[in-house]
């Protein structure tokens, strides 16, 4: 079948879900639902084949819950909120060539529409109808008459009142705090906001004042670990680089960066650029060391940056492997530098006592100048040589440990890295810190940073974490400290422990995310909420912020059940009612303002005109929202909490953390969300996708050329839920082939059926017939039902490449199988009664396994089979018929499989292939005994050690005399029928421990028809013995090496 007959297809059911509703969900009394949603989309472009995993997983979550008889919800709207569509109409305007080419080549958007792009809500409108067509197109089980976007009007009502009530609940402040920031945009940036979707993340540091000797200038100096200024013995700074003199705040004069100047504008200081100067003209100065009042000197490294901190570093070689190498070279070509006091006068200080040492014994008692030359001095006097004793140079001691002898030398991050985790979750202040000494280095930095600040000896500094982060309108991100920005405290204690309960409570799929989430949690502070420009909500209080985007999405799942009635019922008339009251109501059940006149089981009483609050308020249209308000908080009632949440990865550390929190203290905890579900991303060739890597699939464009089933399935059967999978062309096409291969199988079954003549409706009830029928029919049918049950339990725990997998590939090796075992019976009739009503119980079940993933497949092959009966989702998932699963019927059907596997083995091993007879040697009943008893050790007791089981055995009160002899006489067989045991899956040890003393010969002669095919040999040929069997042929003595379950074999 080709993909325009496909697309056809998908149109047909497309319209006919539409036509009867099949999507759609309204409570049912007494049914029971499930709410499940996903991460609503942000219209600023179409969406690509790395999107539709995440939707694709939510989708065949929903749609197997509704095979499984629930009322489902699943909603979708779309997110206006925010900056990236105001900046990229910002670029369009100005005529960006980048994203203008884009739109043209990736997307194949027209001219015209592009020159509409200069208006933000163009963009969105533009991109909502593309993703909702393509949403459609994928099949998604969608009800569209709750769609809304998060500029709706009520919408932003309902977001006003989260805030309000967020307010009230303490959570919110103002402050100066430090946020990402778009100099462009003069606003914060989140996640959403930057380019590639990187959420702008901060590190602190101390920025610290070292004054030069005798004059007004100061070098300041960035740090991570103030508490090691005791140890500074140097200062770096790039002798070929420009630096800038400036005037902080009209007090001080510095020398820094001009990045870094830039940075302390950002930081809310007066910076006035007075002169430039080289590094090479400070080197040789002396600088005052705060705290320890030592002079030091600045010293010439190249391998200082401008991007970092000041542009300028402090040097503490006997704890930082990278000063003591850069020491060590620099040593080497001091002649260089004539002019310079004498480096010998430069001596690594310890000031930090752990755990490093050295096993060589032969150390020397100090650091002199050859010595530290070479590398070799792990000992030094204290921080004013001579008073504190001998000590270990930790930083040598790292240098030798990853033999580093250069600045060039990567393992010096390695060395870095751990040395700086050992001392500082492990090291304790020595005596040379003065008031620190002996104190924890973790507690010591944030003491010695509070003191610099207190005596104005340093600042606070922040950098971005993972820069370069870039707004979405193309600018260069900083960090900004924020002054009367609203904040979101999510540092609150108290609100930590109630998102930490509602965390523990709900189940997280994959569980192994969890620990991410508490990592998350344990960092989780301060977060903007509000900024001065873009779309949204403003906030209640102080109209001049707009709420934004991660804090306007992360209740609004509660929406959906307003939403339907806004659409249907035009809410929108009750504009002027639709308060916080009304919110706390449906939501909460708390009555005030409207809704006093609800008496306690939401009846009316009272006059109206006693709470009317608008005296100008129309009383008839105040009674319908009354009404309309009840049956609101009636549906909420039906569908809330939410059952399940989708989402991919990336939003573990904002979204679904918010999502958890928010719910936690506005709803009450039998309001919780139950579930989140996380998955990884798709990549191509190993890489995300985005426009700028140019290896970007539209969705929409791809369905056209292949699919949406074939699309569905290879973006999930290519991993595991968590994994991030590489989308590859070749896995589409090889799937786009097996549903055509389904199909096909699909219509030749029917027409098949069609030509049989008295055709049995068996359908799911094969009781009367279990009988009569063949092995192998026996055995597809307790397949069938055995893998109804391996894939229902692979859903529940949401093991979904693990159910796609069984439904896809693995039954069709059983129907292989069975097919085979079929065409080898010489009364073979093909094609007759049983033969299709078995064939059809096994195919019905596919299909109806297979339809969460292939909906339209599933559907058009429905209609083939059940053309009575309508939507294949309308109809039940697979009943479990536990009657038609017998363990013995499975073991059959192995033991003639693996007897096969044995002979074709012998047979190429020995280049046999002119076989005149098989003889096949079944073991004792001795021999079966023993090993159910060796079985029942290792599965019920566990004892797996083989002289335990020796032990076992001849102690065992219920083996007979001639049983103990037995053991005593077979120690081999023992063993290896333990290896035999052992090699097997727990599932298979179970299943020989219900079946209990197995009879193989009645399987194997039943597959005398196969093997003799197989082999091109008579039936007669094949001869099977019990081992202990008086008439037995055995030449070669041969049976004695049989053990149950594995066979002799000799042949001639």
């Amino acid at each position: 079948m080709d993909t325009n007959i496909w697309n056809s297809l998908e149109n047909k059911w497309l319209q006919i879900w539409e036509q009867n509703a099949t999507n759609t969900s309204d409570p049912v009394p007494g049914k029971k639902k499930f709410f499940i949603t996903v991460a609503y989309p942000y219209p600023n472009s179409p969406q690509h084949i790395g999107h539709g995993r995440t939707y694709t997983i939510a989708d065949v979550h929903a749609r197997y819950k509704r095979l499984r008889g629930f009322n489902v919800l699943f909603p979708m709207a779309f997110h206006y909120t925010g900056t990236p569509i105001l900046g990229m109409a910002k670029r369009v305007q100005a005529g960006d060539k980048e994203i203008i080419e884009n739109f043209k080549k990736i997307y194949n958007i027209s001219d015209q529409d592009i020159l509409t792009f200069s208006e933000p809500l163009h963009i969105a409108k533009y991109f909502h109808n593309e993703i909702k067509a393509g949403m459609k197109e994928m099949g998604y089980s969608i009800d569209w008459r709750r769609e809304f976007t998060t500029i709706d009007p009520v919408y932003k009502k309902l977001i006003s009142w989260q805030f309000e009530t967020l307010k009230k609940l303490g959570v919110i402040e103002q402050g100066s705090h430090p946020v990402g920031w778009c100099p462009n945009d003069l606003n914060p940036v989140s996640q959403h906001d930057t380019l590639g979707d990187v959420e702008p993340s901060f590190t602190e540091y101390s920025l610290i004042k070292f004054k030069i000797k005798s004059q007004d200038l100061i070098i300041p100096v960035a740090t991570l670990r103030p508490e090691t200024i005791f140890g500074a013995t140097n200062l770096w700074i790039n002798p070929e680089e420009e630096y800038t003199q400036v005037l902080v705040n009209d007090t001080e004069n510095w020398v820094l960066s001009r990045l870094a100047a830039k940075k302390l504008e950002y930081l809310n200081y007066s910076v006035k650029i007075t002169k430039t100067l080289l590094g090479k003209e400070l080197i040789g100065s002396l600088v005052e060391s705060p705290l320890t009042n030592r002079f030091i000197p600045i010293l010439p490294a190249t391998f200082v940056t401008l991007d970092e901190g000041s542009g300028i570093v402090m040097s503490v070689p006997a704890h930082a492997p990278f000063d003591m190498q850069a020491l060590l070279d620099f040593r080497k070509r001091s002649s260089d530098y004539p002019s310079l006091l004498s480096l010998d006068t430069i001596v690594p200080i310890v000031i930090i006592d752990s755990k490093v040492q050295r096993q060589d014994d032969q150390l020397p008692h100090h650091v002199d100048n050859e010595t530290l030359n070479n590398a070799k001095g792990l000992f030094i006097q204290g921080a004013d040589k001579g008073n504190l004793g001998n000590r270990v140079i930790p930083a040598v001691v790292f240098l030798e440990k990853y033999g580093i002898s250069s600045q060039i030398d990567p393992n010096l991050e390695k060395a870095t890295s751990e040395l700086y985790s050992l001392e500082f979750y492990s090291g304790k202040m020595n005596e040379g810190t003065f008031e620190y000494s002996g104190m924890p280095v973790l507690k010591a930095k944030d003491l010695v940073k509070d003191r610099l600040i207190a005596l104005q000896k340093s600042i606070q500094f922040f950098e971005m974490t993972n820069k370069p982060v870039y707004c979405r309108c193309g600018t260069l991100c900083y960090v900004k400290l924020l002054n009367n920005q609203w904040f979101l405290n999510y540092g609150n204690p108290e609100w930590k422990t109630l998102a930490l309960e509602c965390l523990n409570r709900m189940e997280v799929i994959p569980s192994e995310i969890i620990k991410e989430f508490r990592n998350v949690f344990d960092w989780l502070k301060v977060r903007a909420c509000a900024r001065k420009t873009g779309l949204g909500t403003p906030l209640p209080w102080d109209k001049d912020w707009i709420i934004e985007s991660l804090s306007d999405s992360v209740i609004y799942m509660v929406y959906y059940i307003i939403s339907k009635y806004v659409k249907l019922h035009d809410l929108d008339k009750y504009s002027d009612f639709i308060d916080s009251s009304f919110f706390d109501y449906v939501l909460l059940n708390l009555k005030s303002g409207h809704f006093l006149a609800l008496d306690e089981n939401d009846n009316f009483s009272g006059d109206l005109t006693s709470i009317k609050i608008d005296p100008g308020a129309d009383l008839s249209i105040l009674n319908e929202f009354l009404v309309e308000s009840k049956q609101i908080r009636e549906e909420f009632k039906y569908y809330y909490p939410l059952d399940s949440r989708h989402s991919g990865r990336d939003l573990v550390p904002n979204h679904l953390s918010f999502f958890i929190f928010n719910h936690s203290i506005i709803f009450p905890k039998s309001l919780w969300p139950k579930q989140i579900v996380v998955n990884g991303s798709v990549l191509m060739d190993g890489k995300k996708m985005s426009k700028s890597m140019g290896n970007i699939i539209p969705l929409r464009s791809t369905i056209k050329q292949f699919n949406a089933d074939s699309i569905r399935v290879a973006m999930l059967v290519l991993g595991e839920l968590l994994q991030d999978v590489d989308f590859s062309f070749s896995t589409l096409k090889g799937i786009y082939s097996r549903l055509n291969e389904i199909y096909e199988f699909g219509k030749d079954l029917v027409e098949k059926q069609k030509a049989a003549t008295n055709l049995r409706a068996i359908d799911y009830d094969f009781t009367e017939l279990f009988i009569d029928l063949d092995w192998e029919d026996k055995w597809l049918l307790q397949r069938v039902n055995s893998t109804v049950k391996d894939i229902t339990n692979s859903f529940e725990e949401m093991r979904i490449r693990d159910a796609l997998n069984t439904a896809l590939y693995l039954m069709d090796k059983d129907f292989e199988w069975y097919k085979k075992r079929k065409e080898s019976r010489s009364d073979h009739v093909s094609d007759n009664n049983t033969n299709l009503s078995v064939i059809s119980y096994f195919f019905k079940a596919r299909i109806k396994m297979l339809a969460p993933f292939c909906p339209f497949l599933a559907e058009e092959l429905w209609e083939l089979l059940e053309p009575q009966k309508g939507s294949i989702f309308q109809d039940n998932w697979p009943i479990i018929n536990n009657g038609l699963i017998n363990p013995v019927t499975d073991e059959n059907e192995r033991e003639i499989f693996n007897i096969l596997d044995d002979l074709h083995k012998i047979v190429k091993v020995t280049k046999n292939t002119q076989l005149k007879n098989i003889h096949i040697y079944l073991s004792s009943n001795d021999k079966k005994i023993l090993y159910d008893k060796v079985l029942n050790l290792v599965t019920n007791s566990n004892i797996k050690n083989f002289g335990l089981i020796m032990k076992s055995l001849l102690s065992d009160p219920s083996m007979s005399v001639e049983h103990k002899d037995l053991v005593k006489s077979n120690t081999d067989f023992i063993k290896k029928i333990n290896e035999d045991i052992l090699s097997l899956s727990p599932v298979e040890q179970k299943r020989r421990i219900t079946i209990g003393l197995f009879d193989e010969y009645i399987a194997l002669v039943d597959g005398i028809g196969l093997i003799s095919s197989e082999f091109d040999v008579k039936d007669s040929s094949i001869k099977i013995y019990h081992e202990n069997d008086p008439k037995i042929y055995d030449p070669k003595n041969k049976a004695r090496f049989s053990r149950p379950f594995k066979p002799a074999i000799y042949l001639e």
